[in-house]
């Protein structure tokens, strides 16, 4: 997906409607496809506010000015030649071949993990959840509202970990968090660990190797165990060609929570 779209709908997530900010946030993806073609001047017309605060808005979004804001409005289905993106892996698909094939694929998707699952990496992982004070879940997009819906679930049942939404606030936590910190990072393909998935050109990620916290992968792929500073993951391999992930997690996160109730609740033994 494309980053200035990610994070102007963070953004807004986060906001009040009366700010000026988000205005300039609402405005803008109103007239989305303009904004490659418009300057500063015309876009701070547009929102009624001054070129300074068309600035400033750029750069709370991360961006270094107005001009790299703009860089990042292109907007090309598939610009990253990925043929797992939503619109060609699902709704494409979906167009070309019926909704049947779709059914089927997360039926049999679901039928393989429930016949192959070993409970025992749930097990860890609660235990993990349970003993850390201080727990992280992140993701990008579709795995980020997995992240969100762990959060609520553990809520649930009085365990409270926290989430950014922001991929930049993302990384810089990641880049210093320390060995008391448990994160949980959801990434379908695995991609999360080493690319920057939403920028252009998808530069390499290596902060990987800097972060001390312990590291927990939820993926469908079982080379992210070959990461040095990935301590254990969740496997749930794809039978089909559709990535139906997102069904998936919440299979997983319900598997997570109900183990760290047996846990909390002393019905599975852990080392303290």
């Amino acid at each position: 997906m494309n980053l200035l779209i990610v994070r102007l709908i963070t953004f807004l997530n986060g906001q009040t409607t009366e700010t000026t900010n988000y205005h300039i946030a609402v405005t803008m993806l109103n007239h989305y496809d303009n904004i490659c073609s418009m300057s500063i001047g015309e876009i701070a017309k547009l929102c009624d506010v001054s070129k300074s605060t068309v600035s400033k808005f750029a750069r709370t979004l991360g961006f270094d000015d107005y001009i790299d804001l703009k860089d990042n409005a292109v907007f090309i289905e598939n610009r990253f030649n990925n043929p797992l993106n939503y619109v060609s892996n699902i709704i494409t698909s979906i167009e070309n071949e019926g909704y049947n094939e779709y059914f089927d694929a997360i039926i049999k998707d679901i039928d393989f993990f429930k016949s192959h699952f070993d409970l025992s990496i749930f097990d860890r992982v609660a235990k993990e959840i349970y003993t850390h004070d201080k727990v992280m879940a992140f993701g990008l997009i579709f795995s980020e509202s997995a992240a969100i819906d762990l959060q609520y679930k553990l809520a649930y049942n009085g365990k409270f970990i926290h989430t950014f939404q922001d991929d930049l606030v993302q990384e810089n936590f990641l880049r210093t968090a320390k060995e008391d910190t448990l994160i949980l990072i959801f990434t379908n393909s695995g991609n999360y660990l080493t690319k920057q998935q939403i920028r252009a050109g998808t530069p390499k990620k290596s902060f990987f190797s800097q972060t001390k916290a312990k590291i927990i992968v939820i993926s469908s792929n079982p080379k992210v165990l070959d990461f040095p500073f990935v301590e254990d993951a969740i496997i749930f391999p794809h039978q089909t060609n559709y990535q139906t992930h997102t069904f998936m997690y919440h299979l997983i996160t319900d598997l997570i929570v109900a183990r760290y109730r047996k846990i909390k609740n002393n019905e599975v033994p852990y080392d303290r």
